[in-house]
């Protein structure tokens, strides 16, 4: 069940209102979604998105903090539809810097990959920020269904320096993500349900972690029933097996008349066996009201004659 959706409106309902909260999540979702262009001493930045409610959130964000002009366009790229948010020159330089990002300083580039910055970020509202905007841009989240049996999630970052500082930094809250590289990006990603649920919070992704606590619930409730269900079948198949011993004995014995010569209570210990074959030793001894120590020794005593019946043949 893909709930990538799901998590980003969540997300979107809960953008970071302190300053320092919203430049930590906007270094996050630039490192992610903004392409800056560099030409001699000219400088652009260009987010892009594929959601026009996301690309709208984070345009009001960047006009707020920027107080210059900032370009929403939409194109086209092939059939999909392409939401940017731009900034030029100074606008864009000046805001680079101040996110920790790459940029000019005194007509000199500085490379910056905010890496330092975020590792830097006090554990509490500023650093959730940022993770925030991570999770807001390149998350992907799937929680179980008849298809995929598995919690995920998972983040694709395209630096290997960024993607591993990011794992140390979440050991911090006893979250291991566990990291591997494909051609194009390095994955962190976590199939571990409580981490998931940490997470969320952490992302304040309130209706995703009700979701995930009510499918955990009704999760353990079906494991349950089916540990019960399991245990009831085991239960059965073991008085069955135990059963069938004394039911070929009883068979065998009337089929040679022997049984037909026995004491009354022997008969009537066959006849309910016989009568009762799914019965355990415990229910079977409360019809004839006796105790199982009793009913077993009846039982043998079928068993016995059975082996001697057939030593004689």
């Amino acid at each position: 069940m893909d709930c990538t959706v799901e998590l980003k409106n969540d997300i979107l309902k809960s953008l970071p209102q302190k300053r320092e909260q919203k430049l930590a999540f906007l270094c996050a979702v630039t490192k992610s979604r903004g392409g800056i262009d560099v030409y001699k001493k000219s400088i652009s930045l260009t987010y892009e998105f594929e959601d026009k409610g996301e690309a709208l959130a984070i345009l009001d964000m960047v006009k707020e903090e920027v107080g210059g002009e900032v370009f929403f366009i939409q194109k086209s790229a092939g059939e999909k539809v392409v939401f940017c948010v731009q900034l030029k020159d100074s606008v864009a330089n000046g805001f680079l810097k101040t996110l920790n990002l790459s940029h000019y300083d005194e007509g000199s580039f500085v490379i910056d990959d905010a890496v330092d910055y975020m590792l830097a970020l006090r554990q509490g509202e500023e650093f959730f920020a940022f993770f925030k905007g991570v999770v807001l841009t390149v998350g992907q989240l799937r929680f179980p269904d008849s298809e995929y049996s598995n919690y995920l999630l998972q983040m694709k970052l395209s630096n290997e320096r960024y993607a591993q500082a990011l794992r140390e930094k979440m050991l911090e809250f006893d979250i291991d993500l566990k990291m591997s590289e494909t051609r194009t990006s390095y994955v962190l990603q976590s199939r571990n349900s409580k981490e998931i649920e940490d997470m969320l919070a952490m992302c304040s992704a309130n209706d995703c972690v009700l979701k995930l606590n009510n499918i955990i619930a009704e999760r353990e409730q079906t494991n349950e029933f089916n540990r019960q269900s399991n245990f009831y079948m085991a239960n059965l198949a073991r008085a069955v097996s135990g059963a069938s011993k004394y039911i070929n004995a009883i068979e065998f014995l009337t089929q040679k008349g022997v049984l037909q010569q026995q004491e009354k209570k022997l008969r009537d210990v066959a006849k309910a066996r016989m009568e009762y074959e799914d019965d355990s030793m415990r229910e079977l001894a409360e019809k004839l009201s006796m105790s199982k120590t009793s009913l077993a020794r009846y039982l043998n005593r079928l068993l016995e004659l059975a082996e001697e019946e057939n030593g004689r043949e």
